[in-house]
């Protein structure tokens, strides 16, 4: 059963973390930390970046890509939260790819960035010959809002009533604490404000044979998305025969934090699970050939 107070705890819980991120975000902008910037669209006079991190050796070939969604409830955030794990994914051979989309502010939705989301995906494509990309082998990674938008470009069959080409899906998904199931949730659907049901936005709703294979990091105790939707997102898309790891970290919540009494504000993610969660997401790209170190 849903907890009522979700929506309260949601508003109070991305008020706080705007101010701790801002300077965290300040703190890891160095001159190198960046990748190079291209624009993958520009839609409503707003050039969308991403920021590509290429691996050192080259040698010619198409390397796979991983496209990287931050999160902030779908209204705060930018591409560098994702430019550190961006920067280990190219040190193991993969294109890295942090990418820019709408947040849902002044009159925007969730629509928006799911948008964003397949155009950043058929953009990699149509440059998959001077990004050096295999574009047969092109992975999304999103965390907690960036984990919906990953999830809902694999799965959604149309966004606004026009259909989502196989292009703009990812071949593989790493989602890492996801909004899965937002169709009956409040805060989801108060931010869909009239864009759409927001039944046609939920990823949960769309699991099919054909899903991508799929990494899901979570925590036990997650007071923002549960635990239960993954496990049952997980238990359908198997039970379809596609390829769905779980991994539930016990007694840590949104992140794997260890606060659980105020996880709403306070990310402090239990630095083993993390690294053990790092360790499978680099493990699950070493079984589908993205990574052979």
């Amino acid at each position: 059963m849903r907890k009522p107070n979700r929506l309260f705890l949601q508003c109070v819980f991305w008020g706080v973390v705007a101010a701790l991120c801002w300077t965290v975000r300040l703190q890891a902008q160095t001159p190198d930390t960046g990748g190079t910037p291209y624009t993958y669209r520009e839609v409503q006079g707003e050039a969308l970046k991403a920021y590509v991190f290429s691996p050192q050796e080259r040698s010619g070939t198409r390397h796979p890509a991983i496209l990287m969604f931050h999160g902030g409830a779908w209204q705060l955030g930018d591409a560098s939260w994702m430019f550190q794990r961006a920067r280990e994914f190219a040190q193991d051979g993969m294109v890295a790819i942090a990418v820019e989309y709408r947040l849902s502010l002044h009159g925007q939705s969730p629509v928006e960035g799911v948008d964003d989301a397949c155009a950043a995906f058929l953009w990699v494509r149509a440059h998959a010959a001077e990004l050096h990309i295999d574009p047969d082998r092109v992975a999304g990674y999103g965390v907690s809002a960036g984990g919906h938008l990953v999830a809902a470009a694999a799965t959604l069959p149309a966004i606004s009533g026009v259909p989502i080409p196989a292009e703009a899906r990812p071949n593989a998904m790493l989602l890492y604490s996801p909004a899965l199931n937002t169709g009956t949730d409040a805060y989801f659907m108060r931010l869909m404000n009239g864009h759409g049901d927001p039944h046609q936005y939920s990823p949960s709703d769309f699991i099919s044979s054909t899903l991508p294979p799929t990494l899901i990091i979570q925590g036990e105790k997650d007071s923002i998305v549960y635990a239960d939707d993954a496990k049952t997102f997980c238990a359908k898309a198997t039970q379809l025969h596609a390829r769905c790891e779980l991994h539930v970290y016990p007694n840590v919540g949104h992140l794997l934090t260890r606060n659980l009494k105020v996880q709403y504000k306070d990310f402090d993610s239990d630095p083993e699970d993390a690294a053990d969660a790092h360790k499978r997401e680099d493990e699950f790209l070493r079984s589908l050939h993205y990574v052979t170190r």
